[in-house]
Order: C-alpha cells, then structure tokens, then sequence
C-alpha cells in the first residue's frame, strides 16, 4: 500500500490532465480524457460514454454536504478544545521529581 496509492493518483492525475481529447456524437461534445494513441482515431460506444459519465461526475445533495460539514467541524471543535487531565512528568523513583536543571552557559 505504501507505494500503490501514490503509483494509483500519480497515474489517474496524468490520465486525466494528459489524454484530453473530444468527441462529437449527434451534435453533442464529450470531452473526456483516458490514454490513447493520437495518431489512430478511436470511438466509444454509448455504454462506455455513459460509464465515463458516472465516473467523471459526483451528484450530492444539499442535505449530504451538511451532515459531513457538520460532523467535520463538530470532530474539529472537540479536537481543539480537549485538554489534558494532568501535566504528568517521568520520574525514576517513584514519589521523587528528579527534573533536570536548565543548561548555563558562562
């Protein structure tokens, strides 16, 4: 995992920026992006526009974004006000506070 999520955004960011091209089909433009080669034409079937459709595209309603923005910043809230119960240090004797001196310099 720690080398294919980079290796997956990396690819699907060059994918997507790299490859743009357009088709014309019924008098409609897709402008879509995926790797192929500029020198033979290629065409999609409708299926396949449909997917990339589906793929390009998130639909949310109002009432989604709500929840998630307020359970985010409900999460955020609660993050910055926590405080600990107790500053507690490291002793190695127990019931003894053997804290180490601040340097001095001369």
């Amino acid at each position: 995992m720690r080398w294919f999520l980079p290796v997956l955004f990396i690819s699907y960011m060059a994918g997507i920026t790299l490859f743009t091209h357009s088709h014309v089909v019924n008098g409609v433009t897709i402008v879509h992006s995926h790797p192929f080669k500029k020198d033979s034409p290629h065409s999609h079937t409708t299926v396949e526009f449909q997917l990339i459709h589906l793929l390009s595209h998130v639909a949310t309603t109002g009432a989604g974004i709500f929840f998630l923005s307020f359970q985010f910043i409900a999460y955020l809230l609660y993050t910055l006000s926590w405080r600990p119960d107790r500053a507690g240090y490291c002793s190695s004797v127990v019931g003894v506070v053997s804290l180490r001196a601040p340097p001095a310099g001369r």
